[in-house]
């Protein structure tokens, strides 16, 4: 029961007026839920971990790794919204962290519709925050090589492209 009071009490600060107080201790209760070997409670940490990251993505990032770590369960559904929360997560300075540990996952699954997620987010993550050109190019040839039967026309366009154009850092190297 007091993991259901807990759960109920950070839905209700996640629902009204942020207090940052609030926010940093929902963070650190959820974090007991997430890191739990129990399915539902990480299933429930993550839900609420989503919803902190929608009022402010920083107070989530502290729990990454947990987060990373539950790819890593054999609960399918736990997996997609794992995927889903770290899609969120994600900006300019975890990239790489997060678009590597998605790409192993990839190399990794089975399933045709997990597969077709984790493409779809690791190409958009890559194309909104990828560091330079050269990363990006490796990480989508990763993508090719470990889902190329899922991948978007759209993305093999723009990949093509980058490379038509040149990697635009080094003038000579395009050459």
């Amino acid at each position: 029961i007091g993991f259901a009071i807990i759960y109920e009490c950070v839905r209700t600060v996640t629902a009204i007026y942020p207090n940052v107080q609030l926010m940093e201790s929902a963070a650190n209760h959820i974090s007991r839920f997430v890191s739990s070997e129990n399915h539902n409670l990480k299933y429930l940490g993550i839900k609420s971990l989503a919803s902190i990251v929608q009022v402010n993505p920083k107070y989530a990032l502290e729990h990454q790794l947990v987060v990373v770590e539950c790819m890593e369960d054999p609960d399918e559904t736990l997996k997609r919204k794992t995927l889903d929360l770290l899609f969120k997560m994600t900006n300019a300075n975890n990239v790489m962290f997060v678009v590597d540990k998605l790409v192993h996952h990839l190399g990794a699954t089975t399933d045709p519709h997990f597969r077709t997620a984790l493409v779809d987010r690791i190409t958009q993550l890559a194309e909104r925050y990828a560091p330079d050109n050269a990363w990006f190019i490796t990480t989508m040839n990763a993508v090719f090589e470990l889902g190329g039967d899922v991948v978007q026309a759209e993305a093999a366009h723009n990949l093509l492209r980058l490379i038509a154009e040149g990697g635009g850092e080094d003038e000579e190297a395009d050459m």
